[in-house]
């Protein structure tokens, strides 16, 4: 064993708590990913109804621990009960659906060409087309979502769905409710009689573990949440291996908001109070967090309201001390550029509490100051006032964004800028809010670099869809052809024999 250990910290006062974690090795590192590889085989060969069968199981498992779960997490990270709850949820919600996408069978997109002597311009052969599973995947846990982006959060969920074992490396801020949640797993794993080196974890604050994991033969594909540094690091880490490996990076984003004068003179209150609320909600540690609001026209009534909900705002701490101290010194430098006006919230310095901030500002210090489309992570946003007819400029100017989010007025209808923003954003709303990521077959979480390093999607069950590969088998019997391509069809999935979707 290591003969380093960390404890975790409590961000309400910043001090260690609990029990000592043993940080991993390289030797144990090593020996994780190898054991997840030696499972690969096996893993992927296992049936359509024990695969389903085991992602459901686990989220039997995850529900039993639930309030040792909450319990843990809650001093962990600071954030409170109903929004570890809602995580728990929303962490054994996925598992179910990705159990049923399984069980129908429909994530393999199996494709049959039966022979045809008379296909032109050539002859065709019997090909058939199924997706297997990429091999052993990597997940890095997020430090703002111990549950939904941690050990068994939707990166785990798919690469178990797509049937391949995965290494977790847990995050140093939450190495407790990481144990707990890994435990639940094992448990699953041995209920359902299969090995535990399907699914293994280290713990540790050496930066080099991230190394070690990213650079090692075995491993096939990387998942991320986290930073824009250590997601870049990691893609950056893939293209220096003797193999480079797909590395699907959700790296935040600054969610612009897009408010006509119209919407601003209709329910400028309202969407004020709305919109701060999405702004501070869990600390403004979300990558959906609003960052940058554009006002299409003066409205008091939005600054007003915004300043009057800053009075409620209690102090729930950040994370951990460096997310902290980023967000402390990225703040004093805003505060100094000349003509921004600032509301800031009155919290006791405790732990890794800080003070939310709302900096609002004219259309030509926000071109003249790139600072303020940066993402800042934590209780802040900046609200620039401009036109209507300045919304085309900004969104041709802004990089690549997970959503976007329009507000019209009740007669509006905007096709050319909604256009504009869907080559920027993954996901597009209208009179809403971005926080809240509905787990759902028709999400999309993800989008344009740098939000994301790939086209795809880190939530809801396409993400199934960056652990798998497509294979094609050209002239084998039933005896060398994986279940969902044999003639027989033993587990009795929808497939499309030339052209036509059935049983066949």
């Amino acid at each position: 064993m290591s003969l380093q250990s960390f404890q975790a910290v409590d961000p309400a006062n910043g001090q260690a708590f609990g029990v000592e974690h043993p940080e991993n090795t390289h030797d144990e590192v090593h020996n994780a990913i190898s054991r997840a590889a030696a499972s690969r085989e096996t893993f992927a060969a296992l049936s359509i109804p024990a695969r389903s069968n085991l992602l459901e199981r686990i989220a039997l498992e995850i529900e039993r621990a639930r309030p040792e779960l909450v319990s843990i997490a809650n001093l962990e990270t600071g954030l409170p009960d109903a929004r570890i709850n809602g995580e728990i949820s929303r962490t054994t919600v996925q598992l179910q659906l990705f159990a049923a996408m399984v069980r129908s069978g429909a994530h393999l997109a199996a494709i049959i060409d039966l022979a045809d002597p008379d296909y032109k311009p050539v002859p065709r052969p019997d090909i058939r087309k199924v997706n297997l599973p990429i091999g052993v995947v990597a997940v890095f846990g997020a430090s703002n979502f111990p549950f939904a982006y941690s050990v068994i959060g939707g990166d785990s969920a798919a690469a178990l769905a797509a049937g391949c074992p995965v290494v977790v490396k847990a995050h140093p801020s939450h190495p407790g409710t990481s144990e707990l949640t890994y435990n639940a797993v094992q448990t699953a794993l041995l209920a359902e009689g299969l090995s535990g080196d399907i699914f293994t974890m280290v713990q540790g604050r050496n930066p080099e573990i991230s190394h070690w994991i990213a650079l090692a033969d075995e491993v096939a594909a990387i998942g991320f949440t986290g930073s824009a540094l250590v997601g870049k690091l990691l893609v950056d880490l893939s293209k220096t291996r003797k193999v480079p490996i797909p590395v699907f990076a959700e790296m935040g984003s600054l969610n612009p908001i897009f408010i006509t004068g119209s919407a601003l003179s209709e329910r400028g209150t309202a969407m004020g109070e709305a919109l701060f609320d999405s702004a501070t909600m869990g600390s403004g540690q979300f990558c959906t967090k609003p960052g940058l609001i554009f006002l299409g026209a003066d409205s008091p009534q939005f600054i007003d309201a915004m300043r009057t909900k800053m009075h409620s705002v209690t102090g729930q701490p950040l994370l951990n001390k460096g997310i902290a101290e980023r967000y402390n010194n990225a703040i004093a430098e805003l505060i100094k550029v000349e003509g921004v006006e600032t509301i800031i919230g009155n919290l006791p310095h405790l732990g890794f509490v800080v003070q939310p901030t709302i900096f609002i500002l004219d259309y030509a210090i926000y071109k003249a100051n790139p600072e303020f489309a940066h993402e800042h992570f934590g209780p802040t946003t900046v609200i620039v006032k401009c036109d209507d007819a300045d919304f085309a400029e900004i969104v041709s100017a802004l990089e690549g964004q997970l959503t976007a989010t329009l507000h019209v007025g009740s007669d509006e209808f905007l096709p050319d800028l909604v256009n504009s923003m869907s080559a920027i954003a993954g996901r597009l709303i209208l009179n809403g809010a971005p926080t809240g990521v509905s787990v759902t077959p028709a999400q999309n979480h993800g989008g344009p670099w740098p939000s994301s390093s790939t086209h795809t999607t880190s939530v809801g069950l396409d993400a199934i869809y960056r652990f798998l590969r497509p294979v094609s088998f050209q002239g084998f019997p039933d005896e060398l052809l994986p279940p969902a391509l044999a003639r027989s069809n033993p587990d009795k999935i929808e497939r499309t024999t030339n052209g036509v979707r059935g049983l066949d």
